[in-house]
């Protein structure tokens, strides 16, 4: 696709995404959508001026915008499907770091967009349809609240689950906002009760992702060790992912091992071609349906709604946990606080796995070199998953079981051969 990637459109600010392609896309979302649409940001410095081209297009498109602030893509997402929305957007490159900029975008009920919704919104984004009548333009500052709020009765719920309440008195715990719009984190957890410290909180937009955040846990978890902390939880720069120390780094799939306690047995829990072997396996043996997708969470979510699924997520640190539409950092904390506090977090063996990037063209992917090199991987291998990010010019290899490093090496040796990299 042109614009569109694997979530939504990205890159990095004045090239891959600049206030004429945000102002395309207003224009398409009005003519898709019609009715009135909530638009959401995070912290990053382009955000003012691609939100403000973004509802310029959707207000000349006939399409009324409100634009809600500095919020977490979860709780856009939310806010589109609590109020009627016929729309929503999220202004956020999520993990990538300061330079970078995107468009996240949902259907009314919450959901990300399909493939085909996608072409149909690349399609007026080149081929800008007439309007005329000019939609209003309109700020609301109530979302934060609404979402906290809702964060609250969602703990108050998977509490009972567990045979508890949802508060979490007596739980210290070190939140991580990456500088990004994980702005309410420390608010949420000591509305629950619990004793917090704010990390990566007072420099904002420019140090979204710096080295801290989900994807840099390493100052968190050194702060959280040291300063006696029962969690730590890291979030990403729209706070969709997140990071879990107790006493360890603990992987994403261990953490949704644990959030299994809120579902019951029998249930259907999503992952991706990347989920450990090890955590299907030990799901299979708790009486629970596991079922893989395509990497990202819009993936996960759509095989969700086919599979019935009630859990999903991705080693990465996206959760997706019903009713929630999408991954959700902030809840995936709450929910993984409250297991801890009714006895302790499950640990899990995991399966030995290497995941590498190499920086080339995704012609790459069909070249012979690299089929018969995926095909000597295998033979050393248990599982090999060949594949272009879809947030950054990379192709990532993983390799899991067997000789996970003999595996890696003869894919990329291809790639060296074929002069992609």
């Amino acid at each position: 696709m042109k614009y569109f990637g694997t979530d939504g459109i990205r890159g990095i600010y004045g090239d891959g995404i600049t206030e004429d392609i945000a102002y395309r896309a207003g224009r398409a979302l009005a003519a898709l959508f019609g009715g009135r649409g909530i638009v959401g940001r995070d912290t990053r410095t382009s955000g003012p001026s691609l939100e403000s081209a973004l509802v310029a297009g959707i207000a000349d498109g006939g399409s009324d915008a409100e634009t809600i602030g500095v919020l977490p893509t979860p709780a856009v997402s939310g806010l589109t499907r609590s109020s009627g929305a016929a729309f929503g957007v999220m202004l956020s490159a999520s993990h990538n770091p300061p330079e970078y900029n995107g468009i996240k975008i949902f259907s009314g009920n919450g959901d990300k967009l399909s493939v085909s919704a996608e072409e149909a919104l690349e399609y007026y984004m080149d081929n800008v349809p007439r309007s005329g009548v000019r939609g209003v333009i309109s700020e609301s500052s109530s979302g934060t609240e609404a979402y906290i709020t809702r964060l609250i009765t969602e703990a108050e719920e998977m509490g009972e689950r567990l045979g508890r309440t949802g508060r979490l008195d007596g739980l210290k715990v070190l939140v991580d906002c990456g500088s990004g719009a994980a702005v309410m984190a420390k608010d949420v957890f000591e509305r629950l009760g619990a004793d917090v410290t704010e990390l990566c909180s007072e420099c904002r937009g420019e140090c979204i992702n710096v080295s801290c955040g989900a994807l840099h846990p390493e100052r968190m978890a050194e702060t959280a060790e040291r300063g006696g902390y029962d969690i730590g939880l890291s979030f990403d720069g729209d706070a969709d992912r997140i990071a879990v120390w107790h006493r360890r780094l603990l992987g994403g799939d261990e953490v949704m091992l644990n959030l299994t306690r809120f579902i019951p047995g029998g249930s259907t829990v999503v992952g991706t071609v990347m989920t450990n072997s090890a955590l299907e396996r030990e799901l299979i043996v708790r009486g629970m349906r596991f079922v893989r997708t395509a990497v990202g969470d819009r993936s996960v979510g759509e095989v969700m709604n086919i599979s019935g699924g009630v859990l999903g997520g991705e080693p990465s640190g996206h959760f997706i946990i019903r009713p929630s539409r999408t991954g959700d950092g902030l809840l995936s904390g709450i929910a993984t606080s409250l297991v801890l506090l009714s006895g302790e977090l499950q640990t899990l063996t995991l399966d030995d796995q290497k995941l590498v990037g190499v920086r080339a063209d995704a012609s790459a992917l069909g070249s012979a070199a690299l089929k018969n090199a995926m095909e000597k991987a295998s033979r050393i291998a248990g599982r090999i998953v060949v594949r272009k990010s879809g947030t950054e010019p990379v192709i990532r290899i993983m390799a899991e079981g067997g000789d996970v490093d003999g595996a890696v090496d003869t894919i990329i040796r291809a790639f060296e051969k074929g002069k992609f990299i």
